[in-house]
């Protein structure tokens, strides 16, 4: 099925003055899985009772604390920007998250907690962070950052509406609510000085400043209030005290110098509990505001950045837990037991998963695997035959600094740099062994195409090998005419493209053994690192754009037109699948360009939002992304169809298997197999017979067939998949969560 998908966030931005729009972050483009990016810092953390909301980087984790000793993960939803704050509050009686991070609020529907799912999406501004999110009522109290103070309606969870906005604030980092009032722990940009503001919020749409906290000075990075006093965490000294009885004239109280990391407090009876950085969690006995006394303290695993209390049954009787974000250098979840709250102790720490190892520069695919050149780590093999689930199979090192590799039966050859071409046996993928390394100048790139692998080799320019024994490939020799620069290698039939960065040179390798040097394209703009050919074209990124060139003539390659991807990106690489070029930019993501008429091609999707992609395949409608220490990530296109065959096999009979994963959310994969050739179709109807999706319409031969449904912008439900060849019909039932 075709759909034209686009994420677009609109926002009535209200200074109390006029309107702006904000938008963006894909279109028709589905992230699907990833593997490498790890699940970074826990910032923040909201309990109920032995119910455990808390952030990993982008994502919004949901965890059970029902056995303290033993807590498991239950549901996870992903996030466009890291997340920095988070609250559970009831609107409309259904439970809802309230988060903030980047310059986004999301709201998230947690009323079955193991199946969250986002709700809506507000851009606030552009290039401010929001640092916290309090609620009370229908109302989200936003600490802004830089952008200020911001309150919002969230009485319609789908529609946020602003109502106001306090901008000349100093930069926000926190808020608390205590009716009548809002207390914001901010600092002033220019000195990093705390000054904290109480602000009167009676009437949401009319927030009205009562005074500003200079407290003892330092860094306010949080304030909580208590019985009359607001404790404010001093990231660089510690715990102030400050009497707020008077709203219009706070004052001093006292100052507890406990070192520097202060970033949140909780209070339970007459103690408070202070994540304090590398130092764990403090506890202090707040009996008596003005002298405060030390209590106790444990050390956390990682860095103690927030914490929330929450009740949990042991036994049959409540037992006090708080529950401890923890930064790096090691990300996840505290739970402490506080019964005793002068001597807590540790129930089970819920660690996040850590990045893998080395940067991911290029990708190949080959039979459901994707295999990557992962810089000083080495080859990894990335199992995507569930495109919705990546996951790694195995990492094999080659002593070098892995770009480039390819992939044939058993075999894969890896280009790292200055330590050569390195073969790898991966009969067992999920066990590979180098066998042999091949010294070489500097190997940064690798085509293959039948029995001939390819090698960019820097100064030495074209280094062809012969795999006819794919285990020792054998050198057929080195081809640099012009002293031609090896910068990377594409190739394509008979057509081999080396790139020096400035211009791609042609050969015509009919006679692989004897490779003749054709011509050359014009002057790049900015430069290339890599490229791809198809049919008669060259699909070379430059810049900021896309260059197409036509090829049928090698001997003068002309360019036959551009296409822009995105102001201020870098475009590293290029991979034809179907109508469809896919460029990895820096700064602006993965781009999908259609081509279905090289001299007018158009931007036909995008997943911006990445930082850093470097190498790109495709296979069918998904799109394979090496983003350096993110890893690699797996895309749909949502304007394309895959089919793929699988091996060479013969099946004996028509058959339809069951898709996997069922149930599933977006992404599924249906496998069948076909006895003989036909004209074949694979149908998606709902319970009531409606067409939903057309997967396959075209004649297969006899074979073992896969092929999968990205349901993103499909309503949840049961649906009905059936495959029919010449008189033959099949049918399953498969189940999409949302």
């Amino acid at each position: 099925m075709k759909t034209n998908k686009r994420g677009c966030i609109a926002l009535l931005g209200l200074s109390l003055l006029g309107q702006t729009m904000f938008s963006q972050s894909f279109s028709n483009l589905s992230l699907l899985s990833n593997f490498g990016r790890g699940e970074g810092e826990s910032k923040a953390v909201f309990a109920a009772g032995s119910l455990v909301f808390y952030s990993l980087g982008a994502k919004v984790q949901v965890a059970s604390y029902s056995n303290p000793s033993s807590p498991v993960r239950v549901a996870s939803i992903e996030l466009s920007d890291i997340v920095e704050s988070l609250v559970r509050t009831s609107i409309n009686s259904t439970q809802h998250l309230v988060v903030t991070g980047g310059s986004k609020l999301w709201l998230i529907n947690v009323q079955d907690p193991t199946k969250p799912s986002l709700v809506s999406t507000t851009d606030i501004g552009v290039g401010i962070t929001c640092e916290g999110v309090a609620t009370s009522g229908t109302y989200a109290y936003v600490a802004a950052g830089s952008a200020g103070f911001k309150i919002f309606d969230i009485s319609t969870p789908a529609t946020p509406v602003p109502v106001a906005s306090v901008d000349s604030l100093a930069y926000c980092e926190s808020v608390v609510i205590s009716q009548p009032y809002a207390y914001i722990a901010a600092n002033t940009v220019s000195d990093y000085t705390g000054r904290s503001f109480i602000i009167d919020i009676s009437t949401p749409s009319a927030p009205v400043y009562k005074s500003t906290i200079m407290g003892y000075g330092g860094y306010h990075q949080y304030m909580s209030v208590r019985g009359g006093y607001a404790y404010i965490c001093d990231y660089n000294n510690g715990l102030q005290v400050i009497n707020v009885t008077v709203a219009t004239n706070p004052t001093n109280v006292i100052s507890i110098p406990s070192g520097s990391r202060a970033a949140s407090i909780v209070f339970d009876g007459n103690y408070g509990y202070v994540a304090h950085g590398d130092s764990g969690m403090l506890v202090y006995n707040v009996a008596n505001p003005a002298a405060p006394s030390f209590a106790g303290k444990i050390t956390t695993t990682g860095r103690a950045a927030f914490l929330s209390y929450g009740s949990v049954t042991v036994g049959g009787s409540p037992v006090g837990h708080i529950f401890v974000a923890n930064r790096a250098p090691v990300s996840g979840i505290s739970g402490i037991n506080v019964s005793n709250p002068v001597s807590p102790t540790l129930s089970a720490f819920l660690g996040a998963n850590q990045a893998a190892t080395g940067i991911a520069y290029g990708p190949f695919y080959l039979d459901g695997k994707v295999y990557v050149a992962y810089g000083n780590a080495g080859l990894r093999i990335i199992d995507v035959s569930n495109p919705a689930n990546a996951q790694s199979l195995s990492t094999t090192p080659v002593g070098g600094d892995a770009r480039g590799v390819v992939a044939a039966g058993n075999y894969a050859y890896v280009a790292a740099g200055t330590s050569g071409l390195h073969v790898i046996d991966a009969t067992n993928p999920s066990s590979p062994s180098k066998i042999l390394t091949i010294t070489m100048p500097r190997a940064r790139g690798v085509a293959i195409s039948g029995n001939y692998i390819y090698v960019a080799a820097s100064d030495s320019g074209l280094a062809v090998f012969s795999i006819a024994n794919p285990a020792s490939p054998s050198l057929i020799g080195y081809y640099h005419p012009g002293g031609h620069y090896g910068e990377n290698v594409a190739v394509k039939g008979n057509v081999v493209g080396l790139t020096d960065y400035n211009k791609i040179l042609f050969f015509d390798v009919t006679t692989p053994t004897a490779p003749a040097a054709q011509g050359m394209t014009s002057t790049f703009t900015t430069g290339n690192e890599g490229f791809a050919i198809a049919g008669t074209y060259a699909y070379v990124p430059d810049g900021d754009s896309l260059k197409i060139f036509n090829i049928a003539n090698l001997l003068s390659p002309t360019l036959l037109s551009k296409v822009y991807t995105g102001a201020g990106s870098y475009s590293y690489a290029a991979a034809v699948a179907g109508n469809y070029c896919y460029v990895a930019s820096e700064a602006t993501g993965v781009r999908a360009i259609d081509v279905s008429n090289p001299s007018a091609p158009f931007e036909a999707g995008y997943f911006d939002g990445v930082p850093q992609s470097r190498g790109v395949a495709a296979q069918g409608a998904y799109v394979y992304v090496a983003e350096k220490i993110d890893g690699l990530t797996v895309y749909a296109n949502d304007l394309a169809t895959s089919v793929e065959q699988v091996g060479s096999i013969v099946p004996d009979r028509f058959s339809l298997s069951q898709n996997y994963p069922n149930p599933f959310n977006p992404s599924t994969t249906i496998r069948y197999e076909l006895a003989s050739q036909g004209h074949v179709q694979l149908r998606i109807f709902d319970v009531l017979g409606r067409d939903v999706a057309t997967l396959v319409d075209e004649v297969q031969q006899a074979g073992v067939y896969r092929t999968s449904w990205n349901a993103a912008g499909i309503a949840g439900g049961v649906y009905y998949y059936r495959l029919t060849s010449d008189r033959l019909t099949l049918s399953n039932k498969m189940i999409l969560l949302k």
